[in-house]
């Protein structure tokens, strides 16, 4: 498609993939605060910290924040204006 295909002031909807990022934490990915760097901390500044609670439930619960990949999903902006 070109240009030639639209009209200005058409609204359009965009879709494409956006860029990948790679694998991230939780830091870069959610923006979750630092642990201290100081007071005993060792090798744990950017983990995630608690995952979930105690004997119950006994599990992660889903959707929960965690590290992963991130980007490279597909994304569309609705009713983009044509200049």
């Amino acid at each position: 498609m070109s240009a030639r295909h639209f009209t200005p002031g058409q609204f359009v909807d965009v879709s494409g993939v956006s860029n990948g990022k790679g694998f991230q934490g939780t830091v870069v990915k959610y923006g979750f605060k630092m642990q201290p760097a100081t007071h005993g901390n060792s090798k744990s500044h950017r983990a995630l910290g608690s995952t979930g609670m105690r004997q119950d439930p006994g599990r992660v619960f889903k959707n929960k924040k965690m590290p992963g990949r991130m980007g490279g999903v597909k994304r569309t902006v609705p009713n983009l204006q044509v200049k």
